[in-house]
């Protein structure tokens, strides 16, 4: 059944502000097999932890600066039977900070 929002939470919420936006620092480090899904998997890690920080449902979260403070190139050459095949893989490791705007409601 439909609650009026006067009712929420015992506040009165009709005329309060609840969007709110906050900047943030985070710190990330990856590995990954390829430089562009490393860098993927680097954001989708600061967005789990911009979640879980906040801990309130985000409405919108903007990418403000991103700097690799340090990134690793790894050369591997794997050879079936140790012997026949020689191929060379590349492994990333990838450091870096991400300066986020983040919008989100707070009830409280």
């Amino acid at each position: 059944m439909y609650k009026p929002i006067s009712n929420f939470m015992g506040n009165n919420m009709e005329s309060t502000q609840v969007l709110k936006t906050k900047k943030m620092e985070v710190k990330v480090s990856i590995s990954g097999n390829d430089f562009n899904d490393t860098v993927g998997k680097l954001f989708q890690c600061m967005r789990k932890e911009v979640f879980q920080e906040i801990g309130k449902p985000v409405i919108q979260m903007d990418t403000e600066e991103v700097y690799f403070d340090d990134v690793q190139k790894t050369e591997k050459t794997e050879k079936f039977l140790f012997v026949f095949m020689p191929r060379k893989k590349d492994y990333f490791t990838i450091t870096a900070r991400i300066n986020v705007i983040v919008k989100y409601i707070d009830l409280e």
